[in-house]
């Protein structure tokens, strides 16, 4: 059967806000043999591979298939696991975590494997990037205007905010059902595809979207790709704004995904590190305010990884 009329009940791919009550099931303490592995080589950290700590590699990999292949789509590895190190240390020990997931991706123009997210006073309104703001609310999928989108996502929490900035997870599955037991007819035109805005990185004869649709079933799994505002933008570039009838398909899948029943809210420490599978773990965060001081504002890494 189709998985556009049917109603999925793998409780490890559909989940609601009742998860936020077993913060057991998806936060993960690293094995005392692991830290001990880091800590041993501490001084080698930025010359090291995943390759070079067998004990860390064979963990993540573990926790890979069981989660982020095979499970719930996300986890957190408890930042309290991490006591022992310093910053700079733990920016190093997140890339090589990273690449126990897989390939780490070049993220922009600056060829950077590893980027910033901090607020830099810029507002999504006037085209700023979503990780450049203190705004919340915008559910979606990392970078859903590439033809080929990361895997899996990265974050480190080196710095909460002073308040808010709380990470949201949603099922893409959960979205799914929630659609087909309203309309057949909405879910089926959520297959079709849309214009992604590219934000400017294109080339000279390239056209400035992708154009895909939001869900798509590949080798019976199912994905998704989305972020409200680079539709929107996508389609006017293309003088091809959205009708009403597709303006009332994506009302649809935001008033579902801003819903708290739907979503797992969960506040990240210093040093906690949160993976997810870019195809089916819709993210977002509150809107949250900042610390005055510079050094303590909210500060975030993040990696874009490649399945290999």
């Amino acid at each position: 059967m189709s998985i556009l009329n049917k109603i999925i009940e793998d409780k490890n791919l559909v989940w609601d806000k009742s998860l936020n009550n077993k913060i057991e099931k998806f936060q993960i303490d690293l094995s005392t043999k692991t830290l001990n592995e880091l800590m041993e080589n501490r001084n080698n950290l930025a010359k090291s591979s995943i390759d070079n700590y067998p004990s860390l590699k064979k963990e993540i990999t573990i926790l890979k298939n069981n989660y982020l292949t095979n499970g719930f789509g996300f986890l957190i590895i408890n930042g309290i696991c991490f006591k022992e190190f310093k910053k700079d240390e733990m920016i190093e020990v997140f890339r090589i975590i990273s690449l126990g997931f897989g390939e780490l991706i070049v993220q922009n123009i600056k060829k950077e494997k590893l980027v910033v997210i901090t607020n830099e006073g810029k507002s999504m309104k006037t085209g700023g990037r979503y990780h450049q703001t203190n705004e919340g609310g915008s559910f979606h999928t990392d970078s859903p205007q590439w033809e080929k989108v990361p895997d899996f996502v990265g974050l480190f929490c080196i710095n909460p905010a002073k308040k808010g900035g709380t990470s949201k997870y949603v099922s893409a599955y959960t979205l799914h059902n929630q659609i087909l037991k309203s309309d057949f007819k909405i879910l089926q035109d959520l297959y079709s595809n849309f214009h992604f805005d590219k934000r400017g990185e294109f080339k000279e004869g390239e056209s400035p979207t992708t154009f895909k649709p939001i869900f798509q079933f590949m080798n019976n799994k199912l994905r998704f790709r989305y972020l409200r505002n680079y539709i929107d933008a996508g389609q006017k570039r293309m003088n091809s704004p959205l009708s009403t009838e597709q303006n009332f398909l994506l009302d649809k899948i935001d008033r579902i995904i801003h819903d708290d029943d739907f979503s797992v809210s969960y506040d990240l420490r210093q040093f906690d590190m949160t993976f997810f599978n870019n195809h089916r773990t819709i993210h977002g965060r509150t809107g949250f305010e900042d610390y005055e001081e510079t050094e303590m504002r909210r500060l975030m890494i993040r990696s874009w990884i490649r399945d290999e």
